[in-house]
């Protein structure tokens, strides 16, 4: 099992996030709601039909920074992830093949504050030597509250 890295901030990665979309709302105690959406492209193929190929993909993510007050992070306190598989392929018979995304979560899931970006995992699979998983979707619902990025506090 290794690790897959995709960053939208990076140049060399910023083309392969489409679609990305994000709504705020305000709520009660200086709380805030943010839901944001989007697809990757992560060109993603398996090795054998005989053994499911199983990586950790790891997302970055545009964080909408119109509106944050000077000095301030996002700190999470409370997220729902969601990763799933927007398109496969497989280039000639398919023989024992499968696609999966077996789970995901919010990086870090300890004391996540959040700056530029916001960080998602998912465990994806695999199985067919020529099966290629092209793009998945996300949605990332988070709320929370800004801090002060150098002390962590409220205000």
């Amino acid at each position: 099992m290794g690790d897959i890295y995709l960053h939208q901030l990076e140049p060399n990665n910023e083309w392969r996030f489409s679609s990305s979309h994000w709504v705020h709302t305000p709520v009660a105690n200086d709380r805030h709601l943010f839901t944001l959406t989007g697809i990757v492209i992560i060109d993603y193929q398996g090795f054998t039909s005989n053994d499911w190929r199983k990586d950790t993909l790891h997302l970055g993510i545009k964080f909408p920074r119109d509106f944050y007050p000077a000095g301030k992070v996002f700190k999470l306190e409370q997220w729902a992830p969601f990763v799933t598989i927007n398109a496969i392929y497989n280039k000639d018979q398919a023989i024992n093949a499968g696609w999966a995304v077996d789970d995901f979560g919010v990086e870090p899931a300890q004391d996540p504050k959040i700056g530029a970006s916001v960080g998602i995992w998912a465990n994806i699979a695999i199985r067919d030597s020529d099966g290629y998983m092209f793009r998945v979707g996300y949605t990332l619902t988070v709320s929370g509250v800004f801090v002060d990025a150098a002390t962590g506090l409220i205000k």
